[in-house]
């Protein structure tokens, strides 16, 4: 068993320069020690998913390329299978060095940080929830803002 993580607004060192990271507020997954390392070694023009909620909950997703589909469908570069999720639910963008995600026409939404949205532009630690599956977002674009 894990130690909890400390709760959100307290600094965690990690052989960088302190970096404040918000840790997930629902509660349903907090962030392990190993996912604050992952988070650390990104690389710029890289981001980071990791799942809270679903099927799939602990599921790390690297946003690495300029376009990164999610949906249902077999092809999506994120895979969430779950009637609550579109074929093609949605889009994460690479625009510089940060990230939107836009809604590619899905029936259930997409939403961020629980407001419905057709295009966001993502800073770290929001929430992002594509049908029944819940996604915190993080970035090194983003650490320090």
């Amino acid at each position: 068993m894990t130690n909890p993580i400390p709760s959100a607004g307290e600094t965690t060192i990690i052989g960088l320069p302190a970096v404040n990271i918000p840790m997930t507020s629902n509660g349903d997954r907090p962030l392990t020690q190993d996912d604050l390392d992952t988070i650390a070694k990104l690389r710029p023009g890289s981001a980071l998913l990791i799942s809270t909620r679903g099927a799939v909950s602990g599921s790390r997703y690297l946003l690495d390329e300029d376009e990164v589909n999610v949906g249902r469908d077999p092809h999506a570069d994120i895979l969430l299978d779950d009637s609550t999720v579109s074929r093609n639910h949605a889009v994460f963008k690479r625009i510089g060095t940060l990230f939107q995600v836009e809604d590619a026409g899905s029936l259930n939404g997409t939403y961020v940080n629980r407001q419905r949205v057709e295009s966001a532009t993502l800073n770290n630690g929001d929430e992002i929830m594509i049908g029944k599956f819940r996604l915190v977002f993080f970035s090194p674009a983003t650490l320090n803002a």
